[in-house]
């Protein structure tokens, strides 16, 4: 059983009032928390930490007195402590059974208009490039969060949001988020210890009773990598943890210059289900799905009459060899009971469907719907779905990436592709009729319980040289996650399409490999990676991984054409490496505000450059 929910203020007064040397050992003391025995109670869990200690917690834990521990110690307690910041982070926003798919990673556009407000390090202007994308404003998806009482009119009415300015108690959340994050890149992840953590949580709680749910919800990811970087967890992932201090950073960034939408920047709190009335629903496919809480499930998408895409999630607590496949468990859609994998090949009508801002279907006996007939991936409303260019799919994906994670909608990151299958020593390969190139399908989870590599290695030796349907999910530069498949080559077994993270492919089921034109070279691309690459370890490892010389590094930039990318490297260093002299003449610490800065324009830099890059090449 996984630990309930903690609101953030509890875990960050529990670690402020630890005495210094137990303050030292808090992080020894969360290391022990795969020998703790944690007991369900009806109203929370009892935590076993060793034979004479026990914690007992009270779901859900947003008050200090629901973490009590048997010791005489309390609330200066070490145990205590450990267990509240081994728990998950509570989100008053999301009700407990509202566990959802974690989305991927995305590259994110970042405006220019948010580039050009970030100031250059002391001593180097670092340019800015001309060939940016501009996505739509990433508040559009909803009102801005309820004012605080001090920012109301006199009148007690809040003001419109884009005349609400940045307030007092807003500004003092961004500075305590700002300095805890600017701790995070001066330490790297070694000094992301329970310590630097409460710091966020605490900003993380004041972002929320400010009304800054988007920057809130950063912090909130940013701690949840760090715990899974610390205990080496298999879903921490670098790449969404650098995505996320710049995401912080812009974020407060934006707030202290005065933003011109400040709706967008405040972002709006994730929002409950809501009715929308009628609705005809067509299945597409089915993914399976884990969560950072230890949740697996499945989720499926479905079309409606006007090619707009939904999806229905369904999540359970625990691993997936214990319960049979989660895209098989059933899913109540008022009077259609049917589980994910069977709604992916049928359909469903609803005459009171519940949904929230970004299409995602509720579900319960509170929907009243039936369960209708599917159609094919080649029968409209789905066929529409191909039509659209994959540049303009591609388009469509960056520019969702610029809003916030929970504010994207169902099916945003999904491409719609045909062509032939190919394979070559990259993988498994597919041939567009436009002949710009093949597009490299990569199997979104290397899983042994999920079978995406094993039909991937299929389809590259038994079906290359036909044509298939691919439904997918963009991953960069003419690269997609593959989801599932059609072809007319397929036994009617299938329903219409493969799964191909809950299916498993036969050789029987493939119609052998046929010829098929070699691909050409993949085509050389801006070297880019040489500064993300920098920008990730400054993450990983903080200053220090500024310290060895990058002059290749930069060559290779300016030989490429990219000077602003190389001016933004130069700059990174000068800040970590740059250290003063006080009066006396002695050397004092670096400054991790100025860090912060200059890694905060080179990430918006990077962001924007690699957005441009992958456009120009879906084109």
């Amino acid at each position: 059983m996984s630990l309930p929910a903690v609101a953030p203020d509890v875990v960050a007064d529990a670690v402020a009032a630890l005495p210094a040397r137990l303050r030292a050992k808090l992080d020894q003391a969360i290391e022990k928390a795969p020998g703790w025995t944690v007991t369900a109670t009806p109203d929370g869990a009892v935590v076993t930490v060793d034979e004479q200690v026990s914690v007992t917690l009270t779901a859900p834990v947003d008050a200090a007195g629901r973490a009590v521990c048997s010791c005489l110690l309390a609330p200066r307690c070490l145990h205590r402590t450990a267990v509240l910041a081994a728990a998950p982070v509570l989100d008053p926003s999301v009700p407990p059974s509202a566990v959802g798919p974690v989305p991927p990673a995305t590259v994110a556009a970042v405006p220019p208009s948010a580039l050009a407000a970030v100031p250059p390090s002391a001593g180097a202007p670092v340019p800015l490039s001309a060939g940016t994308v501009d996505p739509p404003s990433a508040g559009a998806a909803g009102p801005a969060a309820v004012a605080t009482p001090a920012e109301r009119d006199a009148d007690g009415s809040d003001p419109a949001p884009a005349e609400r300015p940045v307030g007092a108690a807003e500004l003092a959340a961004v500075e305590l988020m700002a300095d805890a994050v600017a701790g995070l890149l001066a330490h790297g992840l070694p000094g992301a210890g329970a310590v630097l953590q409460a710091d966020l949580l605490r900003a993380v709680h004041q972002a929320r009773a400010a009304g800054l749910p988007r920057l809130a919800a950063a912090g909130t990811r940013i701690v949840a990598q760090a715990r899974a970087a610390r205990r080496s967890a298999p879903d921490f992932r670098l790449a969404e943890l650098t995505d996320d201090v710049r995401e912080a950073l812009l974020v407060c960034h934006l707030l202290r210059a005065g933003p011109t939408d400040p709706a967008a920047v405040r972002g709006v709190a994730r929002r409950g289900y809501q009715p929308i009335g009628e609705l005809r629903l067509y299945g597409l496919c089915v993914e399976p799905l884990s969560t950072r809480t230890g949740h697996v499930g499945a989720v499926t998408y479905l079309v409606d009459a006007h090619g707009t895409v939904w999806s229905v999630a369904q999540t359970r607590p625990g691993d997936r060899d214990r319960a049979g496949h989660p895209a098989n468990a059933p899913v109540d859609l008022g009077e259609a009971r049917l589980s994910l994998r069977e709604l992916s090949r049928s359909g469903i009508l609803a005459a009171e469907a519940y949904a929230s801002a970004d299409r995602r279907l509720g579900h319960g006996r509170a929907v009243r719907a039936v369960r209708a007939e599917g159609r094919g991936w080649w029968a409209e409303p789905a066929a529409g779905l191909w039509r659209e260019p994959p540049a303009e799919q591609a388009a469509r994906w960056l520019a969702a990436g610029g809003a916030p994670v929970h504010e994207r909608p169902a099916g945003h990151d999904l491409a719609f592709l045909d062509g032939v299958l190919g394979a070559d020593r990259r993988g498994l390969l597919l041939h567009g009729p436009s002949g710009s190139g093949p597009v490299l399908v990569l199997a979104p989870q290397d899983d042994p319980m999920l079978p995406y590599v094993a039909n991937a290695r299929a389809l590259a030796a038994h079906a290359a040289g036909h044509p298939v349907r691919l439904i997918g999910r963009f991953a960069g530069p003419r690269r997609v996650h593959g989801l599932a498949l059609a072809a007319d080559w397929l036994p009617q077994r299938y329903g219409g399409h493969v799964d191909l993270g809950v299916d498993r492919l036969q050789r029987a089921d493939l119609p052998g490999a046929g010829p098929v034109a070699p691909a050409p070279p993949e085509p050389a691309r801006p070297p880019l990676h040489l500064l993300t690459h920098q920008l990730r370890r400054v993450v990983a490892a903080g200053r220090v991984a500024l310290l060895p010389d990058q002059d290749r590094d930069l060559r290779a930039l300016r030989d490429a054409q990219l000077p602003t990318a190389a001016a933004a490297l130069a700059a990174l260093r000068r800040a970590g490496q740059g250290r003063e002299r006080d009066v006396f003449g002695r050397l004092v610490g670096a400054d991790p505000a100025a860090l912060a800065t200059a890694w905060l324009t080179a990430a918006c830099y990077a962001a924007s450059a690699s957005a441009a890059a992958t456009a120009a090449a879906w084109r």
